[in-house]
């Protein structure tokens, strides 16, 4: 299992073709380059590899089925799926009501970003506001993670 960090800034080609960098190809044997965009929940892509997409699929068919919750995410990761191979040049197409969902267009950048099994795709404008202010719960969240679960007290020897 590949774990994916790091951003960078790419040009789509005026067929809104991506070219995946190595740094996400090279982590990968070359029969897993089978990847699943989908549309993300802060309005860019996310870039699955096989297995991760595989798991974020079970996940979803354990929620509480029926639910209103679960018919969107039903909708959202799933309705608005595809599966993409790189072609020859290491590219991936993204398909036109994606592009339109994440703000991105042929023949204009796009942001990848890393976040561990999975890749975000923006386009820069979106990250642009997304990134711009950190959320209370987001600073809870980092709070959490990085706090000690055991202070440690100094001793006087």
């Amino acid at each position: 299992m590949a774990t994916f960090f790091g951003s960078s800034e790419h040009n789509l080609d005026d067929k809104g073709r991506l070219v995946l960098p190595a740094r996400i190809l090279d982590a990968l044997p070359k029969n897993d380059w089978k990847f699943h965009l989908t549309a993300g929940l802060d309005r860019c892509l996310l870039l699955h590899d096989s297995s991760g997409f595989q798991e974020l699929v079970d996940r979803i068919g354990r929620a509480v089925p029926g639910s209103r919750a679960h018919r969107a995410l039903c909708r959202r990761f799933l309705g608005h799926s595809e599966e993409v191979k790189p072609d020859g040049n290491r590219r991936i197409r993204i398909p036109e009501p994606l592009l339109r969902y994440a703000g991105l267009a042929a023949s204009n950048p796009a942001v990848l970003i890393g976040t561990g099994r999975v890749f975000e795709i923006w386009a820069p404008n979106n990250l642009g506001e997304t990134l711009d202010q950190a959320s209370p719960e987001e600073e809870a969240l980092f709070a959490s993670l990085i706090e000690p679960t055991n202070a440690a007290v100094p001793s006087d020897e």
